[in-house]
């Protein structure tokens, strides 16, 4: 049976890009448009992996991720963020709810590697 993602960003070409990219990884994406519907799209759903944006309305993606840990049943899944900023530029403390970050414009094949590595763990 494959995995199933959830994808949280505000632009949705890069929704649509990140499905594209990762139809052919055997694996479903679900996508929303922001923290807020990730979350209660993670209350709701299983998931096997959080790929999500830095910057969005609402619960941005650290904000996001640190929700998700406080969740028993998401306490490990892996939480990857996939933005045009670098990790070095966010505050190391909001970081630590975080498995990977990816920055955009990322290589198909590197985002594949991220999200293949996430969830083999």
């Amino acid at each position: 049976m494959g995995k199933t993602i959830l994808h949280a960003d505000d632009s949705p070409s890069i929704r649509r890009w990140v499905a594209e990219q990762l139809n052919d990884a055997e694996v479903t994406v679900v996508s929303v448009a922001d923290g807020d519907l990730a979350l209660q799209a993670i209350q709701k759903n299983a998931y096997d992996l959080l790929l999500t944006d830095l910057e969005m309305p609402g619960l941005d993606g650290l904000a996001l991720a640190s929700a998700v840990r406080e969740i028993p049943e998401y306490r490990f899944l892996p939480i990857l963020i996939l933005s045009s900023r670098k990790p070095a530029e966010v505050d190391p403390i909001r970081r630590l709810a975080v498995t990977g970050w990816i920055v955009k414009p990322a290589e198909p094949e590197q985002l594949r590697r991220w999200v293949r590595r996430s969830l083999h763990r």
